[in-house]
């Protein structure tokens, strides 16, 4: 397996960048979609195990990650990363590794907004991890609190002193722009999500979210303060596809963890259970495109 260090540009003429991780011999294609203000280092060692099981590997992030990005006063918005930078992304894959199966994989925002991806044709499969709404009074109290306190002091005042989120330095999330925090707000407020009727086909695109054409897979655990399941069933019912939506609950104990919450998928204590689950789910949608190739 080799890593490769690789720039593509939107339509708008932003600049994303990323880096791919290649077996020897690629079974298939995996755009790895990032959650909000999210390090990508949290996601290496677990598409470095997808990688040696054959699949090639895409990790990037969002326009307004960067380091070099000036964030000040910034008109990024939240959906912005579904509308304008997945598809970008995609368009780099599909062009670079043509002849390949392309699969997605989402954590958190990174699965919620896949179906704002115009080109979704050539799509076998989605794997989603702790993708859901975010609906406050579905989140456990102290962590609701929390939530509040960003969203509503910290957040504002941050935009008002800075001109962006500055919450990287408090250890709260990456720095974002502040029309990311205040519409991920706006979202947060409605059990619905973007799919409430004050956003959907207005604020935002209808998309593919109600016909998608492949199968998908959530997971989530029980102890997620965000998308537990409450959560996960209110952004879920919202969507469709042709083929099967499944889900898997993951519980701390059968793991040997005291939590998981959003982030503990991707520790190193999670492969021989869930990272091996996900390759087989990869494999065995591999296996169904081939089945499906033939009768045609």
């Amino acid at each position: 397996m080799k890593t490769e260090n690789f720039e593509t540009i939107c339509k708008d003429g932003t600049q994303l960048n990323g880096t791919l991780f290649i077996p020897d011999n690629p079974k298939a294609v995996v755009q790895f979609n990032c959650g909000t203000g999210t390090s990508e280092k949290i996601y290496l060692s677990f598409l470095t195990y997808l990688a040696e099981n054959g699949y090639l590997c895409c990790l990037w992030n969002y326009r307004g990650t960067k380091k070099t990005d000036n964030l000040k006063n910034s008109n990024i918005k939240f959906s912005d990363y579904g509308t304008k930078d997945m598809p970008a992304i995609k368009a780099y894959l599909d062009n670079r590794f043509p002849n390949l199966p392309f699969l997605f994989i989402g954590h958190s925002a990174g699965g919620q907004q896949i179906g704002f991806v115009n080109d979704l044709a050539n799509v076998i499969g989605n794997i989603n991890i702790a993708v859901s709404s975010g609906y406050y009074p579905n989140m456990p109290f102290g962590y609701r609190m929390k939530a509040y306190f960003f969203f509503y002091i910290f957040s504002p005042i941050s935009a008002l002193l800075t001109g962006f989120v500055k919450a990287k330095p408090y250890g709260l999330m990456e720095n974002l722009p502040k029309k990311v925090v205040s519409e991920w707000r706006d979202w947060l407020e409605k059990q619905d999500y973007f799919f409430d009727k004050n956003f959907y086909g207005k604020t935002v695109p209808t998309g593919n979210f109600k016909n998608f054409k492949f199968p998908i897979h959530v997971y989530y655990a029980t102890d997620d303060t965000i998308s537990n399941a409450k959560n996960t069933n209110a952004f879920w019912r919202n969507v469709k596809s042709e083929k099967e939506i499944s889900f898997t609950e993951l519980t701390p104990g059968e793991f040997g963890l005291k939590k998981i919450d959003h982030f503990g998928y991707f520790r190193k204590t999670m492969k021989d259970k869930l990272w091996t689950d996900v390759v087989t789910r990869l494999d065995n949608l591999l296996l169904l495109q081939k089945e499906n190739d033939k009768h045609f």
